[in-house]
């Protein structure tokens, strides 16, 4: 008596591959709008909508104070506004390429309790409280892409 072999025809197991955040999807934003430098330029310039910040206000989980302070606005300002300035779209670009290469490593609840907790790295301080100035949000990404190159310090 012979044992008949089978043969699998398709993978046993099928990998799923999360798709990836980008900031368009973030800002609800079409990838014509940021497709280069000078596109961006023109699309800040513009001004981006309150559409734009509600959805990041949703992603990032944070508060309208701390999303005011980040842009520089007042909390009611940010609320009522409907197109925002150069300075202050180009700062929300900035947070959500923040937010995405951070969502992209962690994990949306994983980022943010690591945006919550205090980093060695960062002499204890909470990078929440750093995305206020360009500077602190570019020191973040920094810190991620360290982490993701497997630099612990």
């Amino acid at each position: 008596m012979t044992k008949k072999k089978s043969k699998v025809s398709e993978p046993a197991v099928a990998l799923y591959h999360k798709p990836k955040m980008n900031v368009e999807d973030i800002l609800r934003l079409d990838l014509a709008d940021l497709d280069g430098p000078l596109a961006r330029l023109d699309t800040f310039r513009d001004g981006l909508n309150k559409g734009s910040v509600e959805s990041f206000k949703v992603l990032s989980g944070l508060d309208y104070e701390t999303l005011a302070d980040a842009l520089g606005v007042s909390a009611k300002t940010l609320q009522r506004k409907e197109i925002f300035d150069t300075g202050q779209s180009e700062k929300l670009y900035q947070l959500a390429d923040l937010y995405a290469t951070g969502i992209n490593y962690f994990g949306r609840d994983g980022f943010r309790r690591w945006m919550e907790q205090p980093l060695f790295t960062l002499n204890n301080r909470i990078p929440r409280d750093l995305i206020d100035v360009s500077e602190g949000i570019e020191l973040l990404k920094t810190e991620i892409k360290r982490l993701q190159h497997g630099i612990a310090i």
